[in-house]
C-alpha cells in the first residue's frame, strides 16, 4: 500500500510540509534521497542544499521555488499556494507577512482549510475584538455611531457595523433578555494552528494600536514600563515562567471582579531578543 503524500493545503510551515513530503515520497521511492533531490533543483554540487532548507540554513529564491514545485509535481492551485507559502515563512517584514497570509487563505480553496473565514476576518484586526469585549459594558442594540466613538481612537461608522456583523454570524454576539448585544462567551479559545498563526497577526495589530495610543496626548489610564535586560538563559526561563504566572493571576482578577466593568483595556506583555 502506498503511503499517501501530504496535502500542501494542510501547511502553514513549508520547511514541515517538505520534511513530510520527503518521508512520504521516500517511502514510494527509495532512490528519492538528498543528493537526488539537489540534483533536480540543479544543485549537481551539493548534496546538502535540501537539508539547509528544512533546517533553516538557506532561502528558497524564486528561481528555486519554480524547481521545488516540478521537484514536487504540484498542482496549478497548489503551486500558487506553495510560492505563497515560502513567500509568508521567509519575509521579515509584519506587512508583507500580513499580506502572505491573505493570499494562504484565499488560495486555500480545499476541505482542509487553513483557517475558519470567521475566525480569520475575527483576528485580522484589533477592533472586532475590541467591540466584543465593549459589549460587555455597554448596552447596544443599533447605535453603530455611538459603538464606534467609545473606542480609541475611534473607528468608522463601516467598521463599527462590519464588525458586528461579523461578531453575529460567528455566534459570538447574541441578543439578551432586553434587546442588547452581549459576548456569548466570556472568552475565545483558538485552535493550534491560530495560536502558531493567526494569532501572531492579531498581535502584531494590536501592537501597532499601542504606538497609537502611546502617541496620543490623551490621557486614558494607560500605563506602559520598559526594561532592556541583559540576561543568561536560567534567567530568561524564569522570567518567562513568571510571565505565565502572571498571565494566570490577571485571568483570576478577571474571573474574580464582582464590580461592573467600565471600560475596555488590553495588556501586551512581550519578552522579546534585541541581540544574536
Amino acid at each position: 500500500m502506498k503511503t499517501q503524500l501530504p496535502v500542501v493545503f494542510e501547511y502553514i510551515d513549508f520547511k514541515k510540509y517538505l520534511v513530510d513530503y520527503y518521508a512520504g515520497r521516500k517511502s514510494r521511492d527509495p532512490a528519492f534521497s538528498h543528493s537526488y533531490i539537489c540534483h533536480r533543483l540543479g544543485q549537481t554540487n551539493s548534496k546538502s542544499y535540501f537539508n539547509n532548507v528544512i533546517k533553516d540554513r538557506a532561502v528558497i529564491t524564486s528561481t528555486f521555488v519554480d524547481r521545488f514545485i516540478e521537484l514536487l509535481e504540484l498542482k496549478p492551485d497548489e503551486a500558487k499556494y506553495f510560492r505563497a507559502l515560502v513567500n509568508y515563512n521567509q519575509t521579515k517584514s509584519p506587512h508583507e507577512k500580513e499580506f502572505f497570509f491573505d493570499q494562504l487563505v484565499r488560495l486555500n480553496s480545499t476541505p482542509h482549510r487553513v483557517v475558519d473565514r470567521g475566525a480569520y476576518e475575527y483576528y485580522k484586526e484589533w477592533h472586532h475584538a475590541a467591540i466584543r469585549a465593549l459589549l460587555d459594558i455597554m448596552d447596544f442594540r443599533d447605535d453603530y455611531k455611538a459603538l464606534a466613538s467609545r473606542l480609541h481612537p475611534a473607528i468608522t461608522l463601516k467598521q463599527s457595523r462590519d464588525s458586528m456583523n461579523l461578531l453575529k454570524r460567528t455566534g459570538m454576539v447574541a441578543r439578551n433578555s432586553s434587546g442588547f448585544w452581549k459576548p456569548t462567551d466570556k472568552v475565545v479559545i483558538t485552535g493550534d494552528f491560530i495560536k502558531d498563526a493567526l494569532v501572531k497577526q492579531f498581535q502584531m495589530k494590536c501592537l501597532e494600536h499601542g504606538k497609537t495610543v502611546l502617541a496620543s496626548e490623551e490621557e486614558l489610564g494607560q500605563r506602559t514600563i520598559t526594561l532592556t535586560l541583559s540576561l543568561s538563559d536560567e534567567a530568561r526561563c524564569r522570567i518567562v515562567q513568571r510571565m505565565e504566572q502572571f498571565k494566570s493571576e490577571i485571568r483570576s482578577i478577571v474571573h474574580k471582579d464582582e464590580k461592573p466593568a467600565s471600560r475596555v483595556f488590553h495588556l501586551n506583555l512581550n519578552l522579546f531578543p534585541m541581540s544574536k
